[in-house]
């Protein structure tokens, strides 16, 4: 079933009216039909099956039958990330969506290419545009949160709200992801760091270690930003049980 996410002020009863994009996408890209069906998420993660009842112009009118499974992850996983040049920021919003990141906080750090604009709005847009987009592909139940991009220096500042914040690094060679997330009980919650393509300086580094980071390594290769960003995602979750690992 094709999947879309609609707020709780489009449902009367049983009700759900889908309009603007979402009715457009429906209607002209999907060319779905009167009786088909379809799964539908609200807000707070709720998804039900429903069938669609009416179509007009510009608005998808169907009601909601039995419940759906919740596809999130048990741990809240959230990704900053430095800002990357080009299509790679979109990149690794699209797949780190798909594999099951929580929320996404974009940064500005030393040697990042991209800086910050006075208007991010309309890039904002964009990037929440493609995570919905993906979310709905990936089958979630919730959309990924995003925050408007900001300075590293800012980003220290959340990390007492996460259980367990880990910051990936190239020039940290002895302590691993498996390491760390061997020890105690799993965090409910974990914040992930990745540089942009020039890395994180030692300065960086330091400063969150003070703040509470675990600086740990991916191994003796370089790896692209891009892919180290995914890499951390994937390994992250696979630790925590929720790519198949224990």
């Amino acid at each position: 079933m094709n999947r879309f996410f609609y707020r709780q002020k489009q449902r009367e009863g049983q009700t759900v009216v889908l309009c603007g994009d979402d009715a457009h996408h429906a209607i002209r890209v999907l060319r779905l039909k009167t009786g088909e069906l379809v799964a539908l998420c609200d807000e707070k993660g709720a998804c039900h099956q429903a069938r669609i009842d009416k179509i007009v112009t510009d608005r998808v009118v169907c009601t909601l039958q039995e419940a759906l499974p919740c596809t999130e992850a048990r741990t809240k996983i959230d990704l900053a990330f430095g800002l990357l040049k080009g299509e790679k920021t979109e990149f690794v919003l699209q797949k780190a969506t798909e594999l099951g990141v929580h929320g996404f906080l974009p940064f500005e750090s030393e040697r990042t290419v991209v800086k910050l604009a006075r208007k991010e709005e309309a890039r904002l847009k964009r990037w929440q545009k493609i995570i919905r987009s993906a979310a709905a592909q990936a089958h979630r139940s919730l959309i990924p949160g995003i925050s408007a991009p900001q300075k590293f220096t800012e980003l220290l500042s959340v990390f007492p709200h996460y259980d367990l914040v880990l910051l990936f690094w190239e020039e940290e060679k002895g302590i691993s992801l498996a390491t760390i997330m061997q020890k105690g009980e799993k965090p409910a919650s974990i914040l992930l760091i990745t540089g942009p393509e020039g890395g994180l300086s030692a300065t960086e580094a330091a400063a969150a270690r003070v703040a509470g980071a675990k600086v740990v390594t991916l191994g003796p290769r370089i790896l692209r930003a891009e892919t180290a960003a995914i890499t951390t995602v994937a390994l992250s979750l696979y630790q925590v049980g929720d790519l198949g690992g224990l």
